[in-house]
């Protein structure tokens, strides 16, 4: 998904092994695995774990669709920011990737107590349906600044990941 966290890893591996890549925007673990297994693409990028919220369980399920090689890993940085589409709402729901809401539950919960929490299946993604109306105006998503201030929308809290060192790891991975 533009502006994700996935992207931005498939970015660095791009880098890393000095490669021109085309990202293909597939949001999901299973969308990944589902084109890998396919032939869409050669290789993936896919969340396996966070330090504060553990394992990514949407990717530990989709990678059971089939064999896979982790031909590399890295750690990245997490920082959370809490947007909502226009000013003096009275939040009432809170959407976000499952990973970025537990990362941020001790926030969110400080911030918004009553809020019913929204599972969307990226964080970048969740700003886009915030931005298009797929979502209430009265919902606050969390995603990174840049797929924020990419759909315009304003800016409550920046960091608000319960863990100040917040990282998550990304694999680089293939099928057998």
């Amino acid at each position: 998904m533009p502006l994700s966290n996935s992207e931005n890893a498939s970015g660095l591996f791009a880098e890393k092994f000095n490669i021109k890549a085309e990202h293909v925007p597939l949001i999901s673990a299973e969308g990944v695995v589902k084109a890998l297994l396919t032939g869409e693409i050669d290789y993936g990028v896919v969340a396996t774990r966070n330090i504060g919220a553990g394992a990514v369980v949407e990717t530990d399920e989709a990678l059971k669709l089939g064999n896979f090689r982790m031909v590399d890993e890295i750690g990245i940085s997490i920082h959370h920011c809490l947007f909502v589409k226009k000013e003096n709402v009275t939040v009432d729901g809170v959407a976000s990737h499952i990973q970025a809401l537990a990362q941020t539950d001790k926030n969110l919960n400080r911030l918004f107590p009553d809020a019913r929490r929204i599972i969307t299946e990226d964080t970048a993604l969740a700003a886009e349906m915030l931005a298009d109306g797929r979502l209430s105006e009265n919902t606050a998503v969390v995603c990174g600044m840049s797929a924020g201030r990419y759909h315009n929308l304003i800016l409550l809290e920046s960091n608000i990941e319960d863990i100040k060192e917040n990282m998550t790891y990304f694999a680089l991975i293939e099928t057998c």
